[in-house]
């Protein structure tokens, strides 16, 4: 590609390797990149010199993002104006949506780019382009920390969300202005399309979505059938369809230039009519990123056609990406960026010295896509779909040049006509309904996308270099190794524990409890993790994409601690999503009516490891906080004990059933106050105690008490809310392993993990210790009491 493409590649590596460089790397490589800008216009030195300058670029473009996020007390609610720019979602009696604000609490410099915001009420209804003033209660972003594939954090991070926030006070909502700009025009013509086309099935919800970006109204059937099939990216307006549009636009540009007598070049005329086309499905898709990314590119070409000059496709797509990650760093963390540059280069691959029809070039595009992209679909979304290649043969070119150019004709004909282009939406609606219905079958006999198992660092070493050889030139040598390299990722499988080890897990639950014990061949899940109002659970959001990401979908023994709901709120959601063997409770539970209850002195044993149960004593005579099954596990490396949410009491029976030190010890009742006394610590003697406690949580845990009983007998802790899930690898012959979600491993603009629990004050947000309510004399070992 020459000296161009050398250096755009070099800034394109630094761009990238700061952004994906753990933050422990950071200031290293900040160091580094401000010695060698310089060499940039140097001689031998030049590309290094650029990879600096792109590694420079990224770090001053997430420093920026962290800049912006709130320094605010989260117990002061702060007036906040802005103007929403998403499509609100509503559901349970929860508004959500997505605020550029103006001014925060007066000050218009400095603030979030983005707000995103919970109202959790019916009324006031928000809506898409509105003007409004409320009061907010800030956070910066921050969401559960666990090794699962969806990064929360990462997401907001891509998405410019520089805040979260719920509305205090529904009754002080202002709305300032009525809804306008181009949001509010999406929305509208959303519901136009909705009252149009309203079908029986999922076909108008399907149609907005294709049309407006629009995907309110997908239901999770809908979702679960769009995997199976291999057909989810029909739904994402991307590269592919703006290609689409832009082509069809081209060639209106060129009929209207040889039949209407347009001046100047045809080809000026036909390249800003494909422009326009494109520009236009862009804006009803709101300009989400991958319409942006695909509009960069086909700018490049536009632009190159128009001067007269030939740019390699190659070249276009270095470009497009080079620039979007100059302009917005962040993208790199979204899945989105990665599959949509890697999905260009794959169809240059798959087009690369061959002529065909349409029809069959578009097969070979799809071949080439789903066997290209099912590595990165494994590696972001832990599943693809085996399926999806026969089923896009068929209706690739049926949404390619049928369903999607006589939608947005008749979606923009409907508002001058409705009575013409009507019909035609409803007769999509239902063709589409048609393609669930079929898609639905599938699903139900037994048609599924594939999980695939956890990569390690060797089978993303593999995938990565079998993706580069893939997409280069058939005459580089090694090539042959692609496909075997790409196998890699999909045939590796983890190492199976020996008999004896176990690994467990304790995931960020918020304020409760979940843990999962993993054996040879077993999975024990303890406690579920709470419920919210509206039904949600945290279940859904760690404890279930936990075991998907991990491969497992059957569950040997559940044990839920007792029926409080931050132990055992998620039970209903884990019941639906894995097969359960058995279930043991401290107390009853309705959705279990044939689970037994844990009673002191029940063992089991299985891969050689030893489980007891140490409480409750008589069952039927416990109830509440007191019922709470306490489990210790033995392994080869060392024991665990799980607690409950036991008192000070309890704990004194407890002790005197610990024969020997443990590795590992929940703290009973998140770290209350009369827990954690000092006979159980005495006798447990643990190694690391895990404290299972909301981030801000209402009821002050971890209490200071039990953190300074903690530091003055010099017992590390790993407090789940501060520090996200914690994974402890018990395997004979060597030491306990711990591995902390938000560890070392963690990115730039990941929260950071000791900026403490907030604290009230005008001076100081945030305190720097990680508990503020702790003395920092109780670090010292002088409290003897």
């Amino acid at each position: 590609m020459g000296s161009i493409g050398d250096t755009l590649a070099a800034l394109l590596a630094g761009l990238i390797l700061a952004v994906l460089s753990p933050m422990w790397l950071a200031p290293g490589l900040l160091v580094i990149a401000t010695l060698l800008p310089s060499l940039a216009l140097s001689g031998g030195w030049r590309l290094p010199g650029w990879l600096a300058v792109g590694v420079i670029i990224a770090l001053v473009g997430q420093a920026s993002a962290l800049e912006r996020r709130p320094m605010i007390a989260p117990d002061e609610a702060v007036p906040v104006t802005g103007r929403v720019i998403s499509l609100p979602e509503q559901s349970d009696g929860r508004q959500r949506f997505i605020v550029r604000p103006e001014a925060v609490d007066g000050r218009r410099q400095g603030i979030p780019r983005r707000i995103r915001i919970s109202l959790y009420a019916d009324e006031p209804v928000v809506a898409a382009g509105e003007r409004w003033r409320l009061p907010l209660r800030l956070r910066r972003p921050r969401g559960f920390m666990n090794p699962v594939r969806f990064d929360y954090e990462r997401w907001l991070a891509s998405e410019h969300i520089d805040a979260t926030a719920y509305v205090t006070d529904p009754a002080r909502a202002r709305r300032l202005e009525p809804a306008t700009g181009l949001v509010h025009w999406r929305a509208r013509l959303s519901r136009h399309i909705q009252h149009l086309s309203a079908s029986a099935g999922s076909g108008s919800a399907l149609l907005r979505g294709l049309i407006t970006g629009d995907r309110r109204g997908f239901s999770d059937r809908t979702w679960a059938i769009l995997r199976a099939s291999g057909t989810s990216h029909l739904m994402a307006i991307s590269g592919l369809h703006i290609g689409l549009v832009a082509a069809f636009g081209y060639g209106v540009g060129r009929w209207l230039w040889m039949y209407g007598r347009l001046p100047g070049w045809r080809r000026l005329s036909a390249s800003l009519v494909a422009v326009l086309a494109a520009l236009s499905y862009a804006a009803m898709a709101g300009f989400a990123l991958p319409t942006i990314r695909a509009l960069m590119m086909f700018a490049v070409l536009a632009l190159a056609a128009l001067l007269g000059r030939w740019v390699t496709p190659w070249r276009v797509l270095l470009i497009a990406a080079t620039a979007v990650l100059s302009i917005d760093p962040a993208a790199a963390l979204g899945a989105g960026f990665w599959l949509s540059f890697l999905a260009v280069a794959i169809i240059l691959t798959a087009l690369r010295g061959r002529r065909s029809g349409p029809i069959i070039g578009l097969w070979r595009i799809q071949v080439a896509l789903l066997i290209g992209l099912a590595p990165l679909s494994g590696l972001f979304f832990g599943s693809w779909s085996p399926a999806g290649l026969l089923v896009n043969l068929l209706v690739l070119p049926l949404f390619s040049f049928f369903i999607v150019p006589v939608a947005l004709t008749a979606a923009l004909l409907s508002l001058v006509l409705p009575d013409v282009g009507g019909p035609i939406l409803a007769l999509l609606a239902r063709l589409l309904d048609a393609l669930m219905a079929a898609g639905g079958a599938m699903l139900d006999a037994g048609v599924a996308d594939w999980p695939l198992n956890p990569a390690g660092a060797v089978t993303i070493v593999a995938l990565v270099l079998g993706l580069i050889l893939l997409i280069l030139p058939r005459a580089t040598p090694l090539r042959a190794l692609a496909l075997p390299l790409i196998a890699v990722f999909f045939l590796a499988r983890p190492d199976a524990l020996k008999p004896g080890a176990a690994t467990i897990t304790w995931l960020e639950v918020g304020q409760g409890n979940a843990a999962v014990i993993e054996t040879r061949r077993h999975t024990l899940v303890i406690d579920t993790g709470p419920a919210w109002s509206g039904g949600a659970n945290a279940a859904a959001f760690s404890l279930i994409p936990f075991l998907e990401a991990q491969g497992i979908e059957r569950i040997d023994r559940l044990i839920v601690t007792h029926a409080d709901r931050d132990h055992r709120g998620g039970v209903a959601a884990l019941d639906d999503a894995v097969a359960i063997d058995r279930v043991d409770v401290g107390e009853p539970l309705k959705r279990f009516p044939e689970a037994r209850r844990c009673r002191a002195g029940q063992h089991w044993r299985v891969d050689g490891v030893r489980f007891d149960y140490l409480w409750p004593d008589d069952p039927a005579l416990r109830q509440g906080n007191a019922a709470s099954c306490v489990l210790r596990l033995r392994s080869v490396a060392g024991d665990v004990l799980f607690t409950g949410d036991i008192d000070h009491a309890i704990e004194r029976r407890i002790a005197a059933r610990i024969e020997t030190p443990v590795v590992a010890l929940e703290a009973p009742h998140h770290g209350s106050r009369t827990a954690s006394g000092p006979v159980l610590l005495a006798a447990a003697a643990p190694q690391r105690t895990i404290i299972s406690a909301g981030y801000r949580n209402a009821y002050g845990m971890p209490h200071t008490a039990v953190i300074e009983r903690l530091r003055c007998r010099n017992i590390p802790i790993h407090d789940t809310g501060l520090q996200g899930a914690l994974r402890l690898e018990l395997v004979g012959g060597r030491s306990p392993r711990w591995q902390a979600a938000r560890g070392p491993g963690r990115g730039l603009l990941h929260a950071y993990p000791r900026r403490g629990r907030f604290q009230d004050g005008p001076g100081i947000h945030y305190d720097q210790r990680p508990y503020p309510g702790a003395s920092m004399e109780s670090r010292q070992p002088t409290c003897g009491n």
